[in-house]
């Protein structure tokens, strides 16, 4: 005869713990999958985009060459710091803000103390996946910043434009915003309203994007520290921080 008894307490407790441990694996195997998905896409959108680039870029003069520059990125920090490090970012891209949020205030305290130095290159490669053309916009601004405001206005106005990344695929912060965040970094909004506005710095930021590619960086955020590249995000995470103990 089959057995009718229902299922003892430890019975049921034991099922319990073994369904749980089930969820807890498929919970886990998706999280895996979707960063897998996220940085494969990532890096395919960059392939793409610096494959269609102009290898040459147009020539720049210097109305059209923000100040504070040097070699397509605003270096932040001292040069006598004992550290250096390179960041290559799209101000859409969300791996960059996960980059940014597990070392973006040690780097600030690290280069406020003298211990690193900072080349922030700004590229864009991400405007179809946001309404309005975030990506080349906020790179622009950012360069604007840097331009008017110098590099420690620009290193604030980096940090608030990547705590309030729009998520993809939505309208990103209008004009009028991005000047307010700017002038909550530091800088005058009538020095930065109309190169905001205009897009003045847009051809820089394209040319800044094509130079990645010739700089050997396929994927963002691309990071150099003592001039070696690190191999991927999570590996960068940690050697940053090591490197600014």
């Amino acid at each position: 005869m089959p057995n009718d008894r229902p299922p003892s307490t430890a019975e049921r407790a034991a099922a319990a713990v073994r369904e749980q441990e089930r969820a807890e694996r498929r919970r886990q195997f998706l999280i895996v999958g979707a960063v897998v998905a996220v940085l494969l896409l990532i890096g395919g959108l960059t392939a793409f985009a610096i494959g269609r680039g102009d290898p040459t870029g147009e020539a720049l003069d210097a109305s059209s060459t923000p100040a504070n520059t040097d070699g397509y990125a605003v270096v932040v920090g001292d040069a006598d710091a004992p550290v250096t490090m390179r960041f290559y970012e799209d101000p859409q891209c969300p791996i960059c803000q996960q980059f940014e949020a597990a070392v973006g205030e040690q780097v600030q305290t690290a280069i406020s103390e003298g211990k690193v130095q900072v080349a922030y290159h700004v590229v864009s490669f991400l405007d179809d996946r946001s309404e309005n053309e975030y990506s080349s916009r906020a790179a622009n601004a950012l360069y604007v910043v840097a331009d008017a405001a110098g590099p420690d206005v620009f290193a604030k106005y980096h940090a608030l434009l990547f705590e309030n990344q729009p998520a993809e695929g939505t309208a990103g912060p209008d004009d009028d915003q991005l000047i307010a965040w700017a002038v909550e970094a530091g800088a005058d909004e009538e020095a930065v309203r109309a190169g905001i506005e205009d897009k003045v710095f847009e051809q820089f930021v394209t040319n800044a994007t094509d130079q990645m590619s010739k700089d050997g960086v396929n994927g963002t955020p691309g990071v150099f520290i003592d001039g070696e590249m690190q191999p991927d995000p999570g590996t960068a995470v940690n050697a940053v921080l090591q490197a600014i103990q």
